[in-house]
């Protein structure tokens, strides 16, 4: 049952090997992540979509039996979304739902596209071009930033507190790491201060006036709820955002090119979405803590201990046919930002290929530099060339 490949090997173009090899013989594998703790790592379709939806599998670290910790952050930024379950979860995530619902969906493309269509202006017209800093990087905290009502001069102290937290292993990382949450809970928290002075009609004001109207928000719930939206909303959509660039760019230069038309509000959405159902960059979904005793293809997992599952493994299944992706996760953890940041995706890749119709390759993608992750397969560089 254990895995003959590092299933938790960083900056790596072997993801899709790696993550094949966890479907093999019944899919169950024992191992151990990157500082040492046990873990049951879970491949394949069925099992990883079945056990996403299962309520006996708990987000909450209060239903380990091993003392698992993760990053061991601090009570204020612990109570977030990714770490909560139960009445406690249902009650914080509808809440944070509101926002992010479809009646918004309008108003937060107006505020993608606009930041897109600056960052792309920005860049130069022909030669090689860094769509990485000059736009993959920067955009999410822009858009996150403006939906949060987070100051525009704040934004870049936000980034590079978010960033060490997704180091491939916190364990090495420590000094790193805790500095960082310092940092981000005094930025958040002042944030927080900011709009309970001067209020608006972003997400942050909205978040207070349940905390401090309702009191349906503690002051934990709020600020990690903020946290996590930072976090989410930063290093994920920057990987996602990439790949898909970089995928349609290779898709317009291969010798049979795929017509792609910018300025076609239908075929461009459509044609991202089937982009991050083939090359999403999230390979594991959020460790979970079975609730009993769970049974997975005959294997046994005892109550509590770390379910690690395979997004990667689940996605590029054969068996997974015509059902959906899980690029953003099942069930009541599915990603609340997931429509933010596809349209993030869409409208970068919109304005780029406005701007640059001849976009084309610096690099086969497998001499491109990665992120040092297990959690994602994230590009570091996107350097391409417009003619």
């Amino acid at each position: 049952m254990t895995s003959s490949l590092c299933p938790f090997a960083a900056a790596t173009h072997a993801v899709d090997l790696i993550h094949n090899h966890l479907r093999q013989d019944t899919g169950v594998h024992r191992d151990q992540l990157p500082d040492g703790s046990p873990v049951w790592v879970v491949g394949g379709y069925e099992a990883v979509a079945n056990l996403l939806a299962d309520h006996r599998m708990s987000a909450a670290k209060s239903d380990s039996t091993t003392k698992f910790r993760g990053q061991n952050l601090p009570r204020a930024l612990d109570m977030n979304l990714l770490n909560i379950d139960g009445e406690q979860h249902r009650r914080v995530r509808q809440l944070a739902t509101a926002a992010f619902a479809p009646e918004h969906h309008t108003a937060h493309k107006r505020v993608v596209a606009d930041a897109a269509k600056r960052l792309v202006a920005d860049l130069p017209a022909t030669g090689e071009l860094d769509l990485m800093s000059g736009l993959c990087e920067p955009l999410p905290p822009r858009v996150i930033g403006t939906l949060l009502g987070i100051p525009k001069d704040k934004l870049g102290q936000f980034q590079t507190a978010a960033r060490p937290m997704f180091a491939v292993d916190t364990s090495k990382e420590g000094d790193a790491i805790q500095g960082a949450l310092g940092s981000m809970l005094m930025l958040v928290a002042d944030a927080i201060g900011d709009k309970r002075q001067h209020p608006g009609g972003d997400m942050l004001s909205g978040w207070i006036a349940a905390r401090d109207g309702e009191d349906r928000l503690s002051e934990e719930e709020l600020i990690s709820l903020a946290f996590a939206t930072i976090i989410g909303g930063f290093e994920n959509v920057t990987a996602l955002t990439a790949l898909v660039i970089d995928e349609a760019v290779r898709f317009r230069s291969a010798e049979t090119p795929v017509a792609v038309d910018a300025a076609d509000s239908g075929s461009l959405p459509k044609l991202v979405r089937e982009i991050i159902g083939d090359v999403a960059p999230v390979n594991y979904a959020l460790r979970r803590f079975p609730l009993e005793d769970i049974e997975v293809n005959g294997i046994t997992i005892p109550r509590g201990e770390t379910v690690i599952l395979s997004l990667r493994s689940a996605n590029t299944d054969p068996s997974r046919g015509a059902r959906p992706d899980l690029a953003f996760g099942r069930g009541r953890h599915y990603c609340i930002g997931a429509s933010l940041a596809e349209t993030e995706a869409v409208e970068a890749l919109r304005y780029a290929f406005l701007r640059w119709p001849r976009l084309r390759p610096m690099k086969e993608r497998s001499a491109l530099a990665l992120r040092r992750s297990w959690l994602t397969y994230s590009l570091a560089e996107l350097s391409v060339y417009a003619g």
